[in-house]
């Protein structure tokens, strides 16, 4: 993915709210007319920690770090990070790369 990459959320075409899904109905109105936006996969990191003895699963994958962002559209998804290191702190910058098994894949911003 480029600098300025997009992942994909549902909006609710009633009331207007985000979402990272999946779900079948929106949260905040209940209506069913939920539909995939694209929407810029900058944000801030809320929170992660890092799985060291993944489930069976993903136990190819090793020890992953499985992150909370607040995107800057105003929605919290749940992704991975590419790199973990020692620089990833609350309130850090991050973006988008791409996906790892149906994760959106962050790394820090430069």
């Amino acid at each position: 993915m480029p600098d300025n990459a997009m992942t994909s959320v549902l909006k609710c075409g009633s009331c207007g709210a985000l979402d990272p899904g999946p779900r079948d109905a929106c949260p905040k109105c209940f209506a069913r007319d939920l539909s995939p936006v694209e929407v810029s996969g900058n944000g801030r990191l809320m929170t992660w920690t890092m799985i060291r003895r993944p489930p069976a699963a993903f136990r190819e994958d090793g020890a992953y770090a499985v992150a909370v962002v607040q995107l800057d559209a105003g929605v919290q998804v749940t992704g991975r990070f590419s790199h973990p290191n020692d620089q990833l702190k609350p309130g850090a910058r991050v973006r988008a790369v791409g996906h790892q098994r149906d994760a959106i894949l962050f790394e820090l911003e430069a």
